[in-house]
């Protein structure tokens, strides 16, 4: 009897000790982290990050996935607490900051971060999240249905486009780029000339069939033939040409008008460590390489290197020096104005 609760015992002291190691090798069992990002490519996120991060970690991942525009609001409505990390477009972190959803992150905590280039590392200042892919504005055109060559956006204004564009909303992540790109086009500048550039968006208007709020829906309609040109971000490239490998890609003779996609911790967040530990996870090698082999986002690490047909549809490399990055602070202070005159311009189509 004395050698059974002997042995009870070692076992019990053993899966105590087993227990204890598996708390140590997993410091953040048991916590949820829950994250605002974005709708699309989920299954590739799980695979790539919230799968693996969960299995290094013990932790669970909540992700609440939605347009950018759609998760500022709720953001913006949510209690403190309900929120750890948000995933979200450059625009709409300066709008998120401005309400004061925004924590700031101990860098020190970020052991990937001296890997990135260093535009992305602290995009919106010191103490806040870094970019984890960049991207650029450009046009992609069915060669097969439109009626022009294209090389520039000056050539939208193009009278045989009659009825045959996409562009993005001014309120998108690509709009305000989109607007920069109008300027450039006619030798105007954002802020100074704007009744300017709303007037050669108004000569535009007849060329333009949709003015978009989903790249999605977008390719949908390219696809579909309702349009053959359409003014999107490289990251929709790649689905588009998934569906037609004719599709062609410019880079705008009027210069690589881009931005980025950030992390950044929510305020009133109850896992912080948790939150910078995803963070810095999200900026490892295997993350940021596997997010570009599987064709979601570009890497923002200089040590990654991608083979051609990798590389191709993404902003990386030497793209990354020659990106024209907006003034975020600009944008957001003069969006409200830009955006009365857009829905004016376009009737909110």
């Amino acid at each position: 009897m004395k050698k059974l609760a002997a042995l009870i015992l070692a076992v019990a002291l053993l899966a105590s000790v087993a227990c204890f190691a598996a708390a140590e090798d997993k410091p953040f069992a048991g916590q949820t982290l829950t994250i605002s990002t974005f709708a699309f490519n989920a299954e590739l996120l799980q695979k790539n990050i919230y799968d693996p991060f969960m299995e290094m970690t013990g932790c669970t991942i909540v992700a609440d996935g939605a347009s950018n525009a759609v998760r500022v609001t709720k953001l913006a409505e949510a209690a403190e607490g309900d929120y750890d990390v948000v995933i979200i477009g450059d625009m709409f972190v300066k709008q998120l900051m401005a309400e004061g959803k925004i924590d700031t992150l101990d860098a020190s905590k970020l052991t990937n971060l001296s890997a990135v280039y260093d535009n992305a590392k602290a995009p919106m200042g010191e103490g806040y999240g870094p970019a984890y892919t960049f991207n650029r504005l450009g046009i992609v055109y069915d060669p097969d249905a439109c009626p022009v060559e294209i090389k520039s956006f000056a050539d939208l204004w193009n009278p045989e486009l009659k009825d045959y564009i996409a562009i993005p909303a001014i309120t998108n992540t690509s709009g305000p780029l989109f607007y920069y790109g109008v300027a450039a086009a006619f030798g105007l500048e954002p802020g100074k000339d704007d009744a300017a550039i709303f007037a050669k968006l108004a000569e535009l208007k007849p060329n333009v069939k949709s003015t978009y709020t989903s790249a999605n829906n977008t390719i949908t309609m390219l696809n579909q033939g309702e349009i053959c040109v359409a003014v999107l971000l490289d990251y929709s490239y790649t689905t588009a040409k998934s569906a037609n490998p004719a599709y062609v890609w410019v880079n705008p003779a009027e210069g690589m008008f881009g931005g980025y996609n950030m992390l950044n911790i929510i305020k009133g967040s109850k896992n912080k460590e948790l939150a910078e530990a995803f963070i810095d996870f999200y900026l490892s090698y295997d993350v940021q390489y596997a997010e570009a082999m599987d064709g979601v986002d570009s890497p923002v690490r200089t040590d990654i290197e991608l083979d051609e047909e990798h590389a191709k549809n993404f902003t990386y490399g030497d793209m990354v020096s020659q990106l024209i990055l907006p003034d975020w602070d600009f944008v957001t202070a003069n969006l409200a104005s830009w955006t009365e005159q857009w829905n004016e311009t376009f009737s909110v189509q």
